[in-house]
């Protein structure tokens, strides 16, 4: 088997069925695991990974249609086992009969065929396995069974319904899309002892995986773009990656094409038509453009489905894949694909509804046979429509052909109503309202370069574009530049006031945020419209806010204007920030359910939404919801590449690895990130889950040298929302204590979220211990993992101080809390706090009150039968208390066990 790729991406769950069916056949148990995926999907590679280190005989069934051979892939396995070792295992008998798979086995004539022949070369194959796999265990591998011939199926077919009773795990490979097995598939998958495994499309995250390990690097919109244009086809995107030149590799092509030439040629000729049609064709659409009627176009079109070519999708059809389409497309020849796009716009151009993007769909077909100005006019259009929409990544899409038109297009300008510059200007501006930099940079250097000046509107829009890639340094000087450029008390000033004083409340600078956004809102109200200042409006209600322990007033007015998309998910993330830092969660996720639809509905999810989704984890971190925060952050961190998102979600990825003890680890990077620098908002979360990372796997040191960075930060009281959970963190760690006490002592604490950390700080850092103060807020808040953890740290105060009784039901009550949220690591401390205080044993129970009573005595020096007479019970129940002492305090003697009461106080 060959490898198809350098990286094995993904398919760790696949992998982990493929070893507990293994493991199950080397207990002795039947066994047999069917493998698919399409072409390219990953089958050999994962079944490689699979048997690396496995004992393994493999043999591939071959695509040779009627002239297949049969039972080729067993008569491979057996060349591979060797004369020598056949001859071993089976009895000269069985010989003959084998010979039909490997004639080199024997010099006897083949046996005559009664009837029984294919029966018993069936039951000497099982027989060769079962004792081929007696020694050490074996994996059995065939490869593309949706090619096998008719014998093999039917041998096949024995072998899963006769599973061997030997160490034997049978594992066949096919493809799911070829119509004439589906049903033989469906069937062997439902015995019982059958693993049947669908290899799904991999995910971006998987994707980057591939393209990072063959090309050594991955950015984002390599990623996307392989993943968009791949479909998450290992195959396909090691072609993508490999040959970064070429629109469809060769290789490839051949491959996608080999099954569209077995089609028809009238299913062949409709494929290619549909090939000119985009990304999907509606049915009305190809009988217009083929001309052809039912039931003669969905026959046509029945085929390519049936050979996994296309698919049904709403009225119409759409490629499997998007390679497949390009390949079809790009096979034909310039004046069939000229004559196509001709025949689709003058269709579209008849009848728009045939098409649900008419405008889009005939500036590309105009440009396809090479009618500029009629793409160029169209494109515009199509701009004009997807702003109204506010599908931005779309308005980028039809600006930027409208911009690679003009050149050839000498009516541009009139048929636009704009300046090349202008046109340019609106595509920036496009890019930054979708968040992709990549594509919106080079456009504003550009105009940068051809402006030759520092037009204030320009760095601006630089600088949102570096926001965009974490260059918070260039970005706010842009923006300063901007500002002090921009004299003039117009629109321009507005829109610098409005970029700046929002950017600078990012990054917890709210007095002068606040200043500079009234600064700019008194301005535009006095220029009036179309000057729009809800932006200023939404960051200086923001300031007032001040993360929650402010006037909220101005956001929930906002919350029911009617604001632009943009400014209407900012003011919903921001009264989601403030009601997570004053404990309201179940607002929170109202919240951010509303938020998250509006940034969908807008076309908005990657970017102005991504903030939602991040506080949306946090959320569920806070309620406890762990799996749900788990499965949440995984899907956004596969859909989403953005530098500053991922950062953001490795924060609660890395919180939810140290309250569990356990999971995915942080991307490296993450680590790498300097805790005494950049924004509080992102870089104190990080050192202070960080900090609990490192403590939950008792790594004291690295978590006091982590608190230690992170107390250094020059912003570190801007936010003190960010500040106080820091904090906390830093003093149980151990961290600079004077430090902490001072910083705690002038920063505000106006929530119950702060108060509770301050309380907790105080008693940390040597104060007055309040710990009922902490319990009692977090249990109001509906928090259970800091509430289990000030229950345990309240429960240590009570031992300190001699309170037994109060140390016992609260480590009880956090060992609970513990175990129902599968905090691992604290679980693990209460436990042994508990044992070492004498409240548990190493089973994890409290001594019970006569238990306590039986130590008594036993420190005493009293004999189980003096025990019993004190205390009016059996000796024989003397000696059971006795040796439940014994287990719970973890020792293995009476004199021990008194030794143990004593250094404990329980006697």
């Amino acid at each position: 088997m060959r490898t198809v790729s350098p990286v094995f991406a993904g398919r760790a769950a696949e992998l982990r069925e493929l070893r507990a069916a293994h493991a199950r056949a080397c207990a002795g148990e039947p066994a047999a695991a069917l493998v698919g995926g399409e072409a390219g999907g990953g089958k050999t590679r994962l079944v490689t990974e699979f048997t690396r280190d496995l004992r393994t005989l493999a043999g591939g069934c071959l695509d040779l249609g009627a002239a297949s051979l049969p039972y080729a892939p067993f008569s491979a396995i057996l060349r591979h086992l060797g004369r020598d070792a056949i001859t071993a295992l089976m009895p000269a008998a069985a010989l003959p009969d084998l010979a039909r798979l490997m004639p080199a086995l024997t010099a006897a004539a083949l046996p005559q065929d009664d009837g029984t022949g294919q029966m018993r070369l069936f039951e000497h194959v099982l027989t060769l396995i079962e004792r081929a796999g007696a020694a050490e265990p074996l994996v059995l591998v065939v490869e593309d069974a949706h090619w096998a011939d008719r014998s093999t199926r039917d041998l096949l077919t024995f072998l899963f319904r006769n599973p061997p009773r030997a160490r034997v795990l049978p594992v066949v490979t096919f493809r799911p899309e070829e119509p004439d097995v589906r049903a033989w598939f469906a069937e062997l998958a439902r015995l019982p002892h059958v693993t049947r495994l669908d290899l799904p499309p991999l995910t971006p995250a998987e994707v980057g995986d591939q393209v990072r390990g063959i090309r050594g690097d991955a950015g984002p919109a390599l990623v996307r773009d392989a993943h968009a244009r791949a479909g998450g086809n290992p195959l396909f995107v090691e072609a993508l990656a490999g040959n970064p030149g070429e629109t469809v590799p060769g290789s490839l092509r051949d491959l996608l094409l080999d099954g569209v030439r077995r089609l028809p040629r009238e299913a062949r000729m409709t494929l290619n038509a549909a090939s000119a049609a985009g990304d999907r064709a509606g049915h009305a659409l190809l009988a217009a453009v083929t001309g052809q009627a039912d039931p003669a176009l969905s026959e046509a079109l029945r085929q390519a489905v049936d050979h996994g070519l296309l698919v049904p999708h709403g009225d119409g059809y759409a490629f499997r894949h998007a390679l497949i389409r390009e390949a079809v497309h790009g096979n034909l020849l310039p004046g069939e694909r000229s004559a196509l796009h001709r025949r689709y716009a003058e269709v579209i151009e008849r009848s728009p509804g045939l098409s649900e993007t008419p405008e889009s769909a005939l500036a590309v077909h105009w440009q396809g046979c090479g009618d500029h100005a009629k793409a160029l006019a169209a494109a515009w259009r199509a701009a004009g429509e997807r702003h109204a929409a506010t599908a931005y990544a779309e308005v980028l899409g039809m600006l930027e052909r409208v911009l690679d038109l003009w050149d050839r297009v000498p009516e541009a300008p009139s048929l636009t109503g704009h300046t090349r510059h202008e046109v340019t200007m609106m595509a920036a501006q496009a890019a930054g309202a979708a968040g992709d930099p990549h594509r919106g940079l080079p456009l504003v250097e550009r105009m940068l370069r051809e402006s030759g000046r520092n037009a204030p509107e320009l760095l601006a829009l630089r600088a949102m574009m570096r926001g965009f890639q974490e260059s918070g340094d260039d970005e706010m000087a842009d923006l300063r530049e901007a500002e002090r450029l921009a004299t003039e008390p117009g629109p321009v000033r507005v829109r610098v006031l409005a970029q700046l004083s929002a950017r600078l409340l990012v990054r917890g600078e709210a007095g002068e945020a606040a200043r500079l956004g009234r600064e700019g809102l008194e301005l535009a109200r006095r220029l009036g419209p179309p000057v729009e200042g809800s932006g200023l409006e939404v960051t200086v209600a923001a300031a007032a806010a001040r993360d929650g322990d402010g006037d909220l007033t101005g956001l929930e007015r906002l919350r029911h204007r009617d604001l632009d998309p943009p400014e209407r998910i900012r003011a919903l993330n921001t009264l989601m920030h403030c009601a997570m830092n004053a404990g309201r969660s179940a607002e929170a996720l109202a919240l951010a359910a509303e938020g998250l639809a509006a940034a969908e509905r807008a076309g908005l999810a990657h970017s102005r939404g991504l903030p939602l989704a991040v506080n949306l984890v946090e959320t569920l971190y806070r309620l406890g919801r762990w799996d749900e925060a788990a499965e949440t952050l995984q899907r956004h961190l596969d859909r989403h590449h953005a530098p500053s998102f991922r950062l953001q979600m490795m924060i609660w990825r890395i919180a939810l690895l140290s309250a569990r003890g356990g999971g995915p680890e942080p991307d490296p990077e993450v680590l790498a990130v300097p805790l005494d620098a950049g924004f509080p908002q992102a870089v104190l979360p990080l050192a202070k889950m960080i900090i609990e990372w490192r403590l939950s796997a008792d790594d004291r040191p690295a978590a006091r040298a982590t608190a230690e960075a992170a107390m250094r930060h020059p912003r570190l009281t801007a936010q003190p929302c960010y500040a106080w959970p820091l904090l906390e963190a830093a003093a149980r760690a151990g961290g600079p204590l004077p430090r902490i006490a001072e910083v705690a002592g002038r920063l505000p604490a106006a929530t119950p979220v702060a108060e509770a950390h301050r309380a907790a700080v105080t008693a940390l850092t040597g104060g007055p211990a309040a710990w009922g103060t902490v319990i009692g807020i977090w249990e109001r808040l509906e928090q259970p993992y800091p509430l289990a953890t000030a229950l345990f740290d309240a429960a240590c105060a009570d031992l300190a101080d001699r309170d037994r009784s109060s140390a016992r039901s609260r480590l009880d009550r956090a060992a609970g809390i513990a175990a129902a949220l599968g905090a691992a690591p604290l679980a693990r401390r209460i436990s042994e706090r508990a044992r070492r205080a004498g409240l548990a044993g190493p089973s994890g129970g409290p001594l019970t009150a006569r238990e306590a009573e039986v130590v008594r005595l036993l420190a005493r020096g009293r004999s189980n039968r003096e025990i019993a007479e004190e205390l009016v019970i059996s000796p024989k129940t003397a000696s059971v208390h006795v040796s439940n002492i014994l287990a719970k305090l973890g020792v293995a003697s009476r004199g021990e066990a008194a030794a143990a009461a004593r250094d404990r106080g329980l006697v």
